[in-house]
């Protein structure tokens, strides 16, 4: 067994491709229930989903002696052919050639199979030996089909495997091999029985070697038995071949399992040596291997499986031998005498008419597994069809538009819906009014298919309905309307004049409806002060109440059924009044004289929560005592620190409220600075004065008098401002402070000329001074020396000694020269002091109060004229020289002297002349 290796390599590759030929599963070929048919030509007429039998299914010898039952395949048998009628020479006399005589039929595996005849293989090479044979003749069993052994190829890798695992060779494998020029070659043949698989190709079973005769003939039987159908539709069974060489049977057998159905032949192939080989057939006992063909029935529109009334027409399955072939023929028409067998396409079914079919097949034999070749297709045409949908709304609908016309869509029997009109969802959706969804269609038998949305409801329509009907009637269609429920939201908001801070709005108010039904909402409660303004309804359109709106918008609408509620502010009035203070002068008894009107009552208004802008009229001259408020409390300065009583009450009532928002203000008369003022005219002299600030006369309240002793001392304020700083200059004349000119008077004639009041803007009163010379000292002493003298026991009398003169200088003007006088006076007595640098008195004291005199007159603290003239005269006079002997005299009584004392006293001197009085 291990010299025939070869033989898978020296087969011959035929049909390397038949394997990528096929691809599905081979249908399942049924066994019982079939309709035997044994007629020639058959006119049983098919059934969908029916099966019949052609019967016949029994091979003999005469069979696998005809010729034409063959057809020879293979590469280099151009020589090839039958020499007898059971004899056929392979033509393989040449090296790598294959020959395959494969049988137009196939065998049935479940049935034992036996045939029996001569090989013949004769080199004419060296000497004719067989030691030089080099070649494989026997017979070929396959699942493959005759038509798919086909190309037949030479070269070093003819093996028969490579026509896959369901091939099987069974006969002679010659072997030569040269070892030794010398010694010779061995060589051998051997029965076997060899697998094909490409790469997985084996050898299952071999007889023991032997040398072959060259040129005889060698008895064959090959055997099949013991089938055993299997229940997945294979046989299990015995293959067997006896080759008869020199007397002695050389005998392989191998359990194999194969499909039912399987082609048979006969075959020869040579390697680099070769031979002529021939097989006769002397008997044959064989079933008729069969294959299912299958009568489709198909819709000539789409191509797809018949499916009347939504029934798919299964195929029929027809029984036959491989090789026959079977056709079929239209109700009435005869048969076709070119096949063996015929059969009546079925009565095209309600809504169909018969279109045609396809030509009549030769029965193939195929692997299983694979596609089945064997088929015939039966196409009927569908008739046209039109699908009608009629609308009606729910009758519980309310203000429902004009019905949609009738939609209807064009198709065939049993064509669905949407291939006829692939937007029919679309396109039928779209004759639905807006609001409103197809709720319900019903069929011609009167059911129903629901939904609770347009789409949702015509799904399950073509759940239930997908199809056109083949009677007319049953493609009419019911559609119930109904409306959609609609939605809404009332929305609130202010409009941009209401001021920040107003109340919350009120939530928004969802609406829910169904289209057509009505549409009603209540308008919540508002806040006091606020008011709806304006309605935006539905419609888009501005309206001034909410009853307007819902008047012009009074049932729900597909689309927008919203509601825009604008809420504006009310505006609010209020007052400001005034009265005056009790203290205030000139009214309610008071002294003096009002400066003012009371203010009239004016009006403020302002949307609710407005802030209030506060501008009172205040009378110049007056302010704000208090404030009632529209709370009712009342505001004054010191009600709220750092405010003053308007700011207090504004900052209580910052906005306006819903009710009355006055304001009642009570006004106090100020204070005012009545004042006098200084112009010096600095044009009429030279060394004019440095006017003084205003001298403040008095300080009383708008429209009080101004008391006389106030105005006599800011008089003699001004008479000593004169005396002391302007001399040379007086008054020419008063201004009040309306400006009117009082001359040659005082103050006093001024502040009455105005009114004697305070007026409650100006109260500057203005004296105006002008240069007229001036009279004063130009010298006077500063010390009266009496000297120091000893204590004598005697009253004393000493002269005093003046350090300066008494000298008058009169620069005034001859026009305005006035006579004048000096005098003198003690203003403080000589008495005895303590030199302690302040001259302090000394308690108890000598005092020599009238005992100081002067030419003879004692002085006292009362003026003594010392000199007068009757009429001025510009220049200087000298009124007491200090190197004159001096009039000054004190007597010192003896009691009064006193050892190691000092004593002093003070005199003034005074320079009078109208209308001034100077003193130094």
């Amino acid at each position: 067994m291990g010299k025939i290796k070869n033989l898978l390599k020296k087969s011959t590759k035929i049909g390397a491709s038949a394997l990528l030929l096929v691809s599905t599963l081979l249908p399942s070929l049924a066994l019982q229930g079939q309709l035997i048919v044994s007629a020639t030509n058959a006119s049983t007429t098919l059934a969908p989903g029916g099966a019949v039998d052609t019967g016949n299914h029994t091979w003999g010898l005469k069979d696998f002696q005809t010729a034409n039952n063959y057809t020879p395949v293979g590469k280099n048998t151009s020589g090839a052919g039958w020499s007898s009628s059971s004899t056929y020479d392979f033509g393989t006399n040449q090296a790598n050639t294959g020959s395959w005589l494969p049988f137009n039929g196939a065998v049935d595996m479940t049935q034992s199979i036996r045939i029996v005849g001569t090989t013949l293989a004769n080199s004419k090479g060296l000497f004719g030996s067989g030691e030089i044979l080099g070649d494989a003749n026997g017979i070929l069993l396959t699942n493959l089909s005759s038509s798919q052994l086909s190309g037949g190829a030479t070269g070093g890798n003819l093996g028969v495997g490579n026509l896959g695992s369901g091939t099987y060779f069974i006969g002679n494998n010659y072997s030569y091999k040269k070892t030794s020029i010398i010694v010779g070659s061995d060589y051998n043949t051997a029965t076997v029985i060899a697998q094909g698989n490409g790469p997985g190709a084996k050898i299952l079973s071999a007889s023991s070697d032997y040398t072959a005769n060259n040129n005889s003939t060698n008895l064959f039987t090959m055997e099949w038995s013991n089938p055993v159908l299997n229940s997945d539709g294979t046989v299990t069974g015995t293959i067997s071949y006896l080759s008869r060489n020199g007397g002695t049977n050389y005998v392989s057998s191998a359990d194999i399992t194969v499909q039912k159905s399987m082609s048979i032949g006969f075959m020869a192939a040579t390697g680099g040596n070769y031979s002529q080989m021939s097989v006769t057939v002397n008997e044959v006992t064989a079933g008729k291997g069969v294959q299912p063909v299958n009568a489709n029935y198909l819709n000539s529109l789409t191509g797809s499986q018949l499916a009347p009334k939504g029934t798919a027409w299964k195929n029929s399955t027809i029984t036959a031998n491989v090789g026959d072939k079977i056709g079929v023929v239209a109700q009435g028409n005869t048969v076709q005498t070119s096949d063996n067998y015929d059969y009546f396409v079925p009565v095209a079914p309600t809504g169909y008419n018969f279109k045609s079919f396809t030509p009549a097949v030769t029965v193939q034999n195929f692997p299983v597994g694979t596609a089945n070749p064997n088929q015939i297709n039966v196409s009927y045409t569908p008739l046209a069809q039109s699908a009608g949908f009629t609308f009606n709304y729910d009758p519980a609908a309310q203000r429902t538009p004009t019905v949609p016309p009738l939609y209807s869509v064009s198709g065939v029997t049993d064509q669905t819906i949407v291939a006829a009109s692939p937007n029919f969802q679309k396109n039928l959706a779209a004759q639905v009014p807006a609001g409103y969804y197809i709720s319900k269609i019903t069929n011609s038998a009167g059911g129903t298919s629901t939904g609770s949305t347009t789409d949702s409801t015509i799904k399950s329509f073509l759940a239930g309905n997908p199809t056109f009907d083949a009677t007319a009637s049953k493609n009419q269609y019911q559609i119930m309307l109904s409306a959609a429920n609609q939605t809404g939201t009332v929305n609130f908001a202010y409009n941009s004049n209401v001021p920040a801070g107003a109340p919350t709005l009120p939530n928004d108010i969802q609406l829910s409806g169904l289209t057509g039904s009505d549409l009603n909402f209540v308008m919540p409660n508002i806040s006091a002060g606020y008011v709806v303004s304006s309605v935006v309804g539905p419609n888009n359109v501005t309206y001034s109440s909410i009853a307007e709106a819902l008047q012009a918008n009074d049932h729900f609408v597909p689309g927008s059924n919203n509601f825009k509620v604008t809420i504006s502010a009310v505006t609010q009035n209020g007052t400001i009044s005034y009265n005056w203070a009790s203290n205030v002068p000139g009214q309610n008894g008071v002294v003096g004289k009002l400066q003012a009107t009371l203010p009239a009552t004016t009006a403020i208004s302002g949307l609710v929560g407005e802030t209030i802008k506060l501008s009172p009229d205040t009378p110049t001259g007056y302010g704000i005592d208090k404030v009632v408020a529209p709370d009712g409390k009342t505001y004054t300065d010191s009600t709220t620190p750092g405010m003053t009583a308007l700011q207090a009450a504004q900052a209580a009532n910052p906005k306006f409220i819903v009710g009355p928002n006055n304001f009642v203000i009570t006004l106090k008369a100020l204070e005012q600075d009545v004042t006098l003022k200084v112009n010096v005219d600095q044009n009429s002299g030279s060394g004019a004065p440095t006017a003084p600030q205003p001298y403040t006369i008095a300080t009383v309240l708008t429209g009080a008098p101004i008391d006389g002793p106030s105005i006599d001392k800011a008089q003699k304020w001004l008479n000593d401002w004169i005396t002391n700083n302007a001399a040379g200059w007086s008054v020419k004349d008063f201004l009040d402070p309306n400006l009117v000119s009082y001359v040659n008077s005082g103050l006093s004639s001024a502040v009455t000329g105005a009114g004697g009041v305070a007026f409650s803007k100006n109260n500057v009163y203005q004296v105006n001074l002008i240069y007229s010379g001036s009279i004063g000292f130009s010298s006077v002493p500063s010390q009266i020396d009496f000297g120091k003298n000893p204590v004598v026991p005697v009253d004393k009398s000493y002269q005093g000694m003046l350090d300066n003169s008494v000298v008058v200088s009169d620069t005034r003007a001859p026009n305005l020269a006035t006579s004048w006088t000096v005098s003198v006076s003690q203003s403080s007595p000589i008495q005895e002091v303590i030199n302690n640098g302040v001259d302090t008195p000394v308690s108890g004291g000598i005092s020599f109060m009238n005992y100081l005199s002067y030419d003879g007159k004692v002085l006292t603290n009362n003026p003594q004229v010392v000199h007068s003239k009757s009429a001025g005269e510009v220049g200087d006079t000298v009124v007491i020289d200090k190197a004159s002997p001096s009039l000054f005299a004190l007597k010192v009584p003896s009691s009064f002297q006193k050892v190691n004392s000092e004593f002093k006293g003070t005199l003034s001197w005074t320079l009078t002349s109208a209308p001034y009085k100077i003193e130094q």
